[in-house]
């Protein structure tokens, strides 16, 4: 299976469209504060499944480009745009072919920094963050050492320094992929990260957030007032939901506990509660805001059907019979049911990994 066909696009055949298909889900904590070695034993677990494709929570670039120019990722993207186009290197960035081209000659000559530069550029500005992200992090990370002054110096004319790329959030240290997912696929030795986000439900469910949260915050204010009332209970509640969340989670010691705490049925139920303020447990509680919470809910398992869609889609394009996906822990469970109502789509957790 080529890692290329993501550059250029392919139709799903008939026979692919039917093939089994193995999708393991790793629910994943968007901070990962410790040092880089901590994370080895979830890499190495990762690893031993040996994965044909490995996605994470990124849009795809068609995906992205589809966005209005209003939407928060497009006004992000305008934003690295206009970054580089201040830099000191003002050449046109890579073909598509070109990028193809590049890609394969790294893969045989990894050391060319100069190449890899060139190829996180194009990804940028080809709306392709996450890739992007990928060879920022091999030039910062594994290949940083071997960097000539030369090498150095076209980076900075190229990309700028470091503090601005984490500035506008393509270098992003304490992330998932930093730590857990672009190693992975360095020692997989695979060129690519296929994105599978879905945001073309982000507007609605904003507005049903903020209807949730303006009577969010009435509830709280109303409890400070009175915390004698059925409202003020219904709040009780829903803070309740939040510091049973916290408190599973700390039950932790270490990072890979962490990552095993995420994985696990209990920690569904928690985080559903935790992220829908108490959940459908509070559905016509005095005070609740039940409607806009339920249209909360709706609006996200549509994101997340799409999510499910985009990674079977380009499995069933790619030929892949067991890929990995890297999502935050949110969304594990709602795929996880989504996946399993997919023809042909066994699912499996990170828990469930030897």
């Amino acid at each position: 299976m080529s890692v290329f066909i993501g550059l250029l696009g392919a139709a799903i055949s008939p026979a692919y469209a039917q093939q089994p298909l193995e999708v393991v889900i790793v629910a994943a904590s968007h901070y990962n504060d410790s040092p880089a070695a901590t994370y080895q034993p979830i890499i190495g677990k990762l690893r031993a499944y040996k994965p044909d494709m490995v996605f994470g929570e990124y849009l795809t670039a068609p995906d992205a480009q589809a966005l209005p120019a209003t939407s928060p990722y497009q006004l992000a993207q305008q934003r690295r745009l206009s970054y580089l186009r201040r830099r000191a290197l003002t050449t046109a960035p890579l073909t598509s072919r070109a990028a193809v081209a590049a890609t394969r000659q790294l893969r045989r000559q990894p050391q060319l920094a100069r190449l890899r530069i060139d190829l996180a550029r194009y990804y940028i500005f080809t709306n392709d963050r996450g890739n992007a992200e990928y060879q920022l992090y091999l030039l910062e990370e594994p290949l940083k050492k071997n960097l000539t002054a030369a090498d150095q110096l076209y980076y900075t004319q190229a990309l700028g320094p470091v503090d601005s790329l984490r500035k506008i959030r393509l270098v992003r240290p304490l992330s998932e992929y930093h730590k857990v997912i672009f190693p992975l696929l360095t020692e997989l030795g695979q060129a690519q990260l296929y994105g599978m986000d879905c945001q073309r439900y982000e507007e609605p469910w904003g507005q049903a957030y903020s209807q949730a949260a303006t009577q969010n915050n009435a509830l709280k204010a109303g409890f400070q007032t009175d915390s004698s009332t059925a409202q003020a209970q219904t709040y009780r509640r829903m803070a309740a939901s939040r510091k049973a969340y916290f408190a599973h989670l700390n039950q932790a010691e270490t990072d890979v506990d962490a990552y095993l705490l995420l994985n696990a049925p209990a920690y569904e139920k928690l985080d559903k509660a935790l992220n829908f303020f108490g959940g459908d447990e509070l559905y016509g509680a005095p005070g609740f805001p039940t409607e806009a919470v339920q249209e909360m809910r709706r609006q996200w398992v549509l994101r997340n059907q799409g999510m499910c869609d985009n990674v079977v889609r380009q499995a069933r394009q790619q030929g892949a019979r067991r890929v990995l996906v890297a999502v935050g822990a949110s969304h594990g469970q709602q795929m996880r049911l989504l996946l399993q109502q997919m023809p042909n789509v066994r699912v499996r957790t990170f828990n469930e990994l030897p």
